[in-house]
């Protein structure tokens, strides 16, 4: 199976860190993509083959022999079935909701990141402070809310936790420390989380170029 995936890209990193969590990372091909910056507000061709393995042309992308799941929630949807035999989020009951409950907050945090990055990539004169404000705003309530719940994380680093620790791991990255003072305990989970291989092994860096 090929994984397509870019070292910038936090939805990449919560399917590569499931991955590495689960041990199948034998199972994969990592197809490295490379993107103008244009990718903001332009549509962009960053690899012929890319482009003929998913219409909606965004990372990640799984090709398998049978199909491309081309988003991560679906990435990590078959991950966890098909590999992780419902390990990374249960198969139903209330502990599936409540995991898909901070996973819809730690999501909203990522699409509020990349939102904003894909606003401050636009020249000055076009950029909208407004929006990236909102974004902002958006982020740190978002932080305040998955402050609340971590007395209630589980032992297991599963689907939850892995999406919560990707969203904190590129605030820091991106746009600096200033969600910790909002978010102490949660600062404090992520710093040890950090520290697990599949957390090392994916750490961000920039995007190459095309």
């Amino acid at each position: 199976m090929r994984l397509y995936v870019t070292p910038a890209s936090p939805w990449v990193r919560r399917v590569v860190v499931s991955i590495l969590e689960l041990g199948i990372r034998d199972r994969f091909q990592f197809v490295q993509t490379k993107w103008p910056h244009a990718w903001a507000t332009q549509t962009v061709a960053p690899n012929p083959e890319f482009w003929g393995a998913t219409p909606v042309v965004r990372i990640p992308a799984l090709a398998t022999v049978d199909f491309t799941l081309t988003d991560s929630h679906s990435i990590c949807d078959y991950l966890n079935g098909e590999f992780g035999n419902f390990r990374l989020l249960p198969r139903d009951g209330v502990a599936r909701w409540r995991a898909l409950a901070n996973i819809s907050v730690a999501n909203g945090i990522i699409e509020a990141q990349i939102s904003r990055r894909a606003e401050l990539l636009r020249s000055e004169h076009e950029r909208s402070n407004d929006f990236i404000g909102k974004m902002q705003d958006r982020q740190l309530r978002c932080f305040e809310a998955l402050e609340k719940q971590v007395p209630a994380f589980g032992a297991i680093f599963d689907l939850a936790q892995i999406t919560t620790a990707v969203a904190c791991g590129y605030e820091d990255w991106r746009y600096g420390t200033d969600w910790r003072a909002a978010a102490p305990k949660l600062a404090a989970w992520f710093d040890a989380v950090s520290k697990r291989p599949a957390m090392q092994a994916t750490r961000p860096a920039e995007t190459p170029q095309a």
